[in-house]
């Protein structure tokens, strides 16, 4: 379980006051699949940070199986990260590129102090959950296409076995095939392994091709909370709304504009 409450966040820049959360709550049980939507620079990404204990806040609790997540930190932090992986946005960006495959997912390992008889199997099971061969181990993330290194981000991820990925706008860097592909293969992951998603993304598609729930951060704090169905009625009607109200001509004549 994974909890948040009363989250208050306000950032400071050249000067400048950008309150970010403002009283947001978030409720999501061991298992369950959830997306987190909103307007760019609502701050959706900075709640991923604040759940990983990566950005700190002014006020609010987050929890962690019921433990708070301070006390994670300062006692248990890598328990903590084996339980909570992030995924990120630019998989290449945050793949070592000078490192063949093999040595980045053990790296995890290695880090963790897993038996060294473990790390063959592991890697060996991440890489087929994510549908890559074994042999590509041996290769560079540069020698991989987009779709293939998010796979071993995903991989690395799942090498420690964690109860939850943390993942940011996970198919946005992808073409419309790769991403139904990536995002099946997540939505699978969770289902055989009941590994809970929290996923930020722009994509209304999304929610539904993972069968999760959807909060809204809107204002610094969640408005709206859906089912996937919901969701999917939801767009829809909003797709109907822009369809029965046509942008107009873009040569058009302020008469002619309704």
């Amino acid at each position: 379980m994974i909890s948040a409450r009363d989250l208050h966040l306000t950032l400071h820049r050249d000067g400048h006051s950008l309150q970010v959360l403002a009283g947001f709550d978030l409720q999501a049980s061991q298992g369950s699949r959830t997306c987190i939507i909103g307007d760019s620079g609502v701050g959706k990404s900075t709640v991923l940070r604040v759940l990983l204990g990566l950005q700190a806040l002014d006020s609010g609790t987050v929890s962690v199986d019921g433990r708070p997540l301070q006390d994670w930190l300062r006692r248990d932090r890598l328990a903590l990260r084996r339980k909570l992986q992030p995924v990120f946005q630019n998989a290449a960006a945050a793949l070592p590129p000078r490192r063949r495959i093999a040595a980045i997912l053990r790296e995890p390992l290695h880090i963790h102090s897993i038996p060294d008889r473990d790390h063959q199997p592991r890697c060996a099971e991440a890489l087929e959950a994510v549908q890559l061969p074994a042999s590509i181990a041996e290769r560079y993330v540069h020698e991989l296409s987009g779709g293939q290194q998010q796979r071993l981000a995903l991989a690395r991820a799942l090498v420690l076995q964690p109860e939850w990925l943390l993942a940011d706008e996970p198919t946005s860097a992808l073409d419309p095939a790769t991403a139904l592909q990536i995002t099946q293969l997540l939505r699978g992951i969770s289902q055989q392994r009941g590994l809970g998603l929290l996923v930020v993304t722009h994509d209304p598609a999304l929610p539904l091709a993972l069968d999760a729930q959807v909060v809204r951060l809107a204002g610094g704090r969640l408005s709206e909370r859906l089912s996937a169905a919901q969701w999917l009625a939801h767009d829809r009607a909003q797709w109907q709304a822009l369809q029965s109200h046509p942008a107009p001509a873009p040569h058009a004549s302020p008469a002619e504009v309704p």
